[in-house]
């Protein structure tokens, strides 16, 4: 009887906690849609209450065209969450992303933390905190100025180098002529060699080997695809990556936490048995172990991975997914490859191409632009939170304080207002003054559209450290590889494949590669 009576009364309490949680998801959803101070906000309907419409569309990859998509249809203010808006207006970058008081980001870079040991470890790229940013930031900012970056060109060069060279065993020349090159794996093979040599003074392997070594390139991919859609509701990472009992998924960033620790180790170890000194290399490591002495109550090997984190997480991905892009949007275009074929023939280049004959070129330039506007290497919206006071946009609408709020680059990319109506073709050609086209005018269009497509390494105190060095390893690359060789698709008509995972990733790209039969100089 009594057991009976206990049943009773836990079937009693559980339908009674069912009916109040039912209650609770009521209310909320009815807020949400009716009395929310972004009710008036257009956008999808089931945004209007929950997170799980962005997380779904941003989970199948194609979420840059979703916000272009959503924009078109509701203007420059889109509501895409509970408390989330998209913005697309250009104009506003400078103020979300401003340098002084700037906005905070918002909790969607939390789930890009990694757990080792249960300790959360944050990093300069994810942290909401401000103060600790720019504290942890100043010692070395100083370091990835152009002038300073330039001194990684030896090393970038060496790179090239050893990837020509394998290219051409394997797809050029002898009995391999004419074999498919898989542009999108190799492309990827040698940003992260790059990214490794500039960083650390020596290759993962990925060119050398011609394979993903230790699965890095798989395990920062994984580990994208796993932080894109949970960040658009990162309360959920505390569940799956972070629960203290079983992880569930990939670990965003931890291998490569876990390289740069055995890295760091390592140089340490060579530095005390004098095999090698501190200062004889201009890798970004031996740079980071100098400032020891410098700022010795700062500067410890977890700090030196922190800042190396900065490399590990964006420098591979980020420019191979623009390099990726420049091959795919060229052998698309033949008029556009000639004209940059040309035009790097008249500047008679040695391999590697040195940054002095090339930093100046126009073509390749505006080609370069326009890759990064058609197809920007990040393209989901970068989040950050209204500051105290609320915030009162352009056309009149009010956002309270703590409203997430952002901007994505593969929307203002591709603003009919700034680039034309012609925005969704790649067109190199608009980079250049038009026939009819006033100096002023074009001076003005020009920087307009400079300052929009440049949006794509962030703004304001965030903007991406290594902005410059990306542009140096990849026009010295596609310089030299266009100098050398013909690229065409082995289909003109094949069309690729890309997921955006916050990173764009690339795929499917089959090329034929054979070389120029130009006069070069050996010099």
């Amino acid at each position: 009887m009594a057991s009976l009576i206990s049943l009773r009364w836990d079937l009693g309490f559980w339908t009674q906690a069912l009916a109040v949680s039912i209650l609770a998801v009521l209310i909320k959803i009815s807020w949400d849609i009716f009395f929310s101070p972004l009710r008036t906000i257009p956008g999808p309907f089931v945004a209007r209450f929950t997170d799980l419409w962005r997380a779904f569309y941003t989970y199948r990859g194609r979420v840059d065209a979703t916000h272009v998509e959503l924009h078109r249809r509701y203007g420059d203010t889109v509501r895409i969450g509970p408390n989330c808006v998209s913005i697309s207006d250009p104009n506003l970058i400078r103020t979300i992303y401003s340098t002084r008081n700037p906005w905070k980001k918002s909790d969607m870079y939390r789930p890009n933390d990694v757990l080792i040991e249960g300790h959360r470890l944050s990093n300069l790229f994810n942290s909401q905190d401000e103060d600790w940013h720019n504290q942890n930031i100043r010692p070395i900012r100083g370091l990835w100025s152009m002038t300073r970056v330039l001194e990684y060109e030896p090393l970038i060069d060496e790179t090239i180098s050893k990837f020509v060279e394998k290219v051409g065993v394997k797809f050029v020349d002898g009995e391999n002529a004419g074999k498919v090159w898989p542009a999108d794996e190799w492309i990827g093979f040698f940003a992260w060699d790059v990214t490794a040599n500039f960083s650390f003074g020596r290759h993962y392997g990925f060119i050398d080997q011609e394979k993903d070594v230790d699965n890095l390139i798989t395990d920062s991919t994984d580990g994208l695809l796993y932080f894109a859609p949970v960040s658009q509701i990162p309360w959920i990472d505390n569940i799956l990556d972070k629960n203290p009992i079983k992880r569930i998924g990939p670990k965003p960033t931890l291998t490569g936490v876990l390289y740069a620790f055995k890295v760091v180790a390592e140089y340490q170890a060579q530095l005390s048995n004098k095999s090698i000194s501190a200062g004889s290399v201009d890798h970004t490591l031996d740079k980071y172990l100098q400032l020891k002495e410098t700022y010795p109550d700062m500067v410890n090997d977890q700090q030196i991975v922190n800042w190396l984190m900065l490399s590990i997480l964006a420098g591979g991905d980020t420019s191979s997914a623009t390099m990726r892009a420049f091959l795919y949007y060229l052998a698309k275009s033949p008029s556009s490859s000639s004209k940059l074929a040309a035009e790097l023939e008249n500047a008679c280049l040695p391999t590697p191409a040195p940054w002095k004959l090339i930093r100046d070129l126009p073509y390749l330039d505006a080609v370069i632009r326009e890759t990064m506007r058609i197809n920007p290497g990040i393209a989901m919206i970068f989040e950050r939170v209204v500051p105290e006071g609320g915030f009162t946009l352009p056309n009149g609408r009010y956002l309270p304080a703590g409203t997430k709020i952002g901007i994505n680059p593969a929307v203002t990319n591709r603003d009919y207002g700034i680039f034309g109506s012609d925005a969704d073709e790649f067109n190199p050609d608009r980079w250049f003054q038009g026939r009819d086209e006033s100096a002023e005018h074009f001076e003005a269009r020009s920087k307009r559209m400079k300052d929009t497509v440049d949006f794509v390494f962030g703004g304001g105190g965030r903007v991406c450290m290594g902005r410059y060095l990306a542009m140096l390893e990849i026009k010295k690359l596609i310089a030299t590889l266009y100098s050398l060789f013909d690229i065409h698709l082995v289909d003109p008509k094949h069309e690729w494949n890309y997921r955006n995972a916050w990173f764009v990733y690339q795929y499917d790209m089959p090329m034929m590669i054979r070389r120029r039969k130009v006069p070069r100089s050996d010099d």
